[in-house]
């Protein structure tokens, strides 16, 4: 039965070598421009990160794809979807008290994200696999942290929870950056988030004494917000619709995130601008590549969406956006595929080789291999990748998604050194070529990946 739904007669364009040709000038072009020092490192939020949606709206546009961002004021559809953000300051420094002890904002303590003023909760001491009970403070020890990690990534397990308060152990990088978000005082509301919720960062001698405490001890926040001030940030959408009547419906998601870090004036060196060319200026080439070979070919019977989502770094907020307003029914969501880090080979696999994030949960990335993707499991599970990109997102919410990827750990990751010229284009090039088969034969099928036991999130 596979056989036929993945049958040589589905694959039209991945049959047509011109069409499916992938070459590495086209990929480096646009990794010269979205990972340039013009692009200020497309930080999260930024009008750096706005032209990086209007260059991959443009480029959806030339490669024929359909509109599918926001209207414009003439009633038109775009390929951007502009996407408000309400972000918080305190008119003062808020705290936090258990027992005799009080933490104060930008001493013993940073706020990273509050949409309340006031708070309490039980302690609950939880790993950042688990989610804490609803209305607890819940707190997290760093030792369970992969080396590297993204801070908001890494949290998305607790803080997909219930509870009140997440306080979490500084980590390097939360200490490098701690004076300046103290004099900022701010924090941000996370788009798609109504429950109250605060975050915060403690010093390492405050969640010592955090960690001593039995659970169950209450813990109390306390802060005055200042009005709202809205921000924003930018999705690039197109899409391909289907022609099958009965299938054009399903929806395959591939996806990728616009925005890096942009730049950071107390880094060391001299260097302050932080490219993010592998991370993921990669993965946004990786499916406008992929755009342009699916419309250069025969319609697919399944409707594909192309999405590169906004302020990934800043806590997900692009992906939030889109999967809490999908334009079509949730469950005609078939799958999605992030792509991230494609920009140099991991030595733990094979050559040609990639990984998916959580290969083990779903039947979707062993199918994928079956059909000839070079796909195999994450080699490094400490890591928690699946739970690090936007793909997580759609995941809570029952959507198959799953992350492909060739990050090898190199030291380059969220650094001004994620340059272009550290890019493997040969591994790139061949990284996308290697994925247009077996996504033809996916949006042609009648596959529908499900969860292992145990897989969903």
């Amino acid at each position: 039965m596979v056989a036929l739904l993945f049958g040589a007669s589905s694959l039209g364009l991945a049959q047509d070598g011109r069409k499916s040709l992938i070459k590495g000038a086209e990929v480096r072009a646009h990794m010269e421009f979205l990972a340039s020092d013009a692009m200020q490192g497309r930080g999260s939020g930024t009008v750096f990160e706005q032209i990086a949606a209007e260059y991959v709206g443009l480029q959806m546009l030339q490669f024929g794809l359909e509109p599918a961002g926001e209207m414009d004021a003439a009633g038109k559809p775009t390929f951007v979807q502009n996407i408000n953000i309400s972000r918080n300051s305190f008119a003062g420094s808020p705290t936090l008290k258990f027992g005799a002890t009080t933490l104060q904002h930008g001493k013993e303590m940073i706020v990273m994200r509050a949409n309340a003023a006031s708070l309490s909760g039980a302690m609950k001491k939880v790993a950042l696999t688990e989610t804490p009970p609803a209305g607890s403070a819940a707190f997290v020890s760093m030792g369970d942290m992969g080396t590297g990690q993204n801070l908001m990534q890494s949290l998305q397990t607790v803080t997909a929870g219930e509870a009140s308060i997440v306080i979490v152990e500084e980590t390097a990088q939360t200490r490098a950056a701690w004076a300046t978000v103290a004099s900022r005082r701010i924090s941000w509301t996370t788009a798609g988030l109504i429950k109250p919720v605060v975050i915060v960062v403690v010093s390492k001698q405050a969640a010592a004494e955090i960690a001593g405490l039995a659970d169950g001890t209450r813990i109390e926040f306390a802060g005055v917000l200042a009005p709202a001030q809205v921000q924003h940030t930018w999705n690039a959408v197109g899409k391909i619709t289907g022609t099958d009547k009965s299938r054009s419906s399903e929806v395959i998601l591939l996806s990728s995130h616009l925005d890096h870090v942009g730049v950071q004036q107390t880094a060391p060196g001299d260097d302050k601008i932080f490219n993010g060319a592998d991370d993921d200026a990669s993965g946004t080439v990786a499916v406008l590549e992929l755009a342009r070979v699916l419309a250069s070919g025969k319609r697919p019977k399944r409707t594909v969406y192309f999405v590169c989502f906004g302020s990934e770094e800043a806590g997900g907020f692009g992906s939030a956006h889109f999967v809490n307003n999908l334009p079509f029914p949730k469950e005609k969501l078939v799958a999605n595929l992030q792509f991230e880090m494609i920009g140099r080979p991991d030595p733990k696999v094979k050559p040609g080789e990639l990984w998916l994030t959580g290969y083990e949960r779903s039947n979707l990335g062993p199918e994928l291999a079956r059909r000839g993707a070079k796909l195999v499991q994450d080699p490094h599970p400490s890591e928690n990748f699946f739970r690090r990109s936007d793909n997580y997102t759609l995941a809570r919410q029952g959507i198959i998604a799953h992350t492909v990827s060739s990050f090898g750990l190199h030291t380059d990751y969220h650094k001004a050194s994620d340059e272009v010229d550290t890019i493997d284009f040969v591994h790139m090039t061949r990284s996308i070529n290697s994925m247009v088969e077996p996504i033809t034969r996916l949006i042609n099928s009648d596959f529908k990946p499900a969860w292992n036991a145990g897989g969903k999130p």
